[in-house]
């Protein structure tokens, strides 16, 4: 069961788009590469067989029937949807929950108006030059760096105390003897221009005062006016996660409670292959192929993963024909134009260079249902009544 959980984490939600996913992994990538050669040593310190057809293929065999266009009552016996009673939890908004939110969240800020201190964390951008040229892996911009921590080379972060920000110093630095991060630069002389944007500060609503919340950039001026935005917020983001867990709560019962009386096994290949690939890019984007990536990120061997990748798109398709089958029963349809119109809004949004690419990435059936899920889950919402669940106390 923990490794099934590892891979639905792997995969992220069974609806959720792929484009958005892999958006928010590049991203990642490109952070975990900032800096490099700064950083103190210490610091640093179910696969296709041979007659499977790929998705082109059977796609464009003679048998093959878009999910839109199949019998769906030869495949799906539905749950009598309209007669279901769900109830979700709703987070709990008391005291402790809008402390913790205000001090996390709220009294964080920056400071500009003082020099950088022993202890700060500094909002910095800078540029590493050796004989004037800039090197591989000095340049970064937006760096959160802690004066004091040791993670820089010496004399980095102590150059940076008393400089305020929106000033830029130049840091006459030499790199250690021993320097094994990048040995070129071992014992070499570098000039680092750092540019000291701000300094993030932050305070605790237990003892803030208004001279604090003036010095962070707040826009509070007392603790009543912050505690109501803190209030506000917390009820807004409770009335969003329970929303939220009630159309989760419905889709789960209604897919549990409807009768699979046949899956369509090229619908099943179709997702495992789509899922495959997009791992397959993840994995690349980490410099490894697949197999290396599920043995180091889920912990567990290519047969295993091949054979959870199947059970987890079989109940996907499973979920897919179920969203068909009301679709169908309430009368909402998707045209082509819906779906080639909203993939062409959120090809920029995901980095893709048109409607089309993005399609193709995500696959074809994956994208129109999860257009087609997001309009059957409001229906369903309409009619599913959800009972609030007792609320959830705040962990002490």
């Amino acid at each position: 069961m923990k490794k099934k959980f590892v891979l639905m984490c792997m995969a992220g939600a069974v609806t959720a788009s792929v484009a958005a996913c892999g958006k928010s992994d590049k991203e990642a990538q490109q952070t975990s590469q900032t800096a490099e050669a700064l950083e103190t040593d210490s610091a640093s310190e179910e696969s296709a067989d041979s007659g499977t057809q790929t998705e082109e293929e059977s796609a464009g065999g003679e048998d093959y029937v878009d999910l839109q266009d199949l019998d769906i009552e030869e495949y799906i016996k539905l749950a009598d949807y309209r007669s279901m009673k769900v109830s979700a939890v709703r987070p709990a908004v008391d005291d402790e929950t809008v402390t913790q939110y205000i001090d996390s969240e709220l009294l964080v800020g920056k400071i500009t108006d003082r020099a950088v201190r022993e202890g700060d964390v500094a909002d910095i951008d800078f540029v590493g030059k050796k004989d004037g040229v800039a090197f591989d892996g000095g340049t970064a911009a937006g760096y959160m760096l802690e004066i004091g921590s040791g993670g820089f080379i010496p004399g980095f972060e102590e150059g940076l105390v008393g400089v305020m920000p929106g000033e830029t110093v130049d840091l006459n630095l030499t790199f250690p003897e021993n320097y094994k991060k990048n040995p070129d630069l071992a014992g070499q002389e570098v000039v680092f221009s750092v540019k000291v944007n701000s300094i993030e500060g932050s305070a605790a609503y237990e003892t803030v005062t208004p001279e604090e919340m003036k010095d962070l950039g707040l826009p509070y001026k007392t603790k009543e006016e912050v505690w109501e935005a803190g209030k506000e917020a917390v009820e807004e983001r409770a009335e969003e996660t329970f929303a939220a867990n009630a159309k989760s709560a419905i889709v789960q019962q209604l897919v549990e409670e409807s009768t699979a009386k046949s899956i369509p096994e090229y619908l099943i290949e179709e997702e495992v292959q789509s899922y495959n690939l997009y791992m397959e890019s993840i994995a690349a984007m980490y410099g490894v192929d697949l197999e290396t990536f599920v043995s180091t990120a889920g912990g567990f061997s290519m047969e295993e993963y091949d054979t959870q990748t199947r059970e987890m798109c079989t109940e996907i398709v499973k979920q897919y024909l179920v969203m068909e089958a009301v679709a169908r029963a309430e009368g909402i349809e998707i045209t082509e134009e819906k779906i080639r119109e909203q993939a062409d809004e959120e090809a920029a949004e995901y980095g893709y260079a048109s409607g089309d690419a993005l399609i193709e990435q995500a696959g074809y059936t994956s994208y129109r249902m999860s257009i087609l899920q997001d309009a059957v889950i409001e229906r369903l919402t309409e009619i599913v009544p959800v009972e609030e669940e007792a609320t959830q106390e705040a962990e002490s």
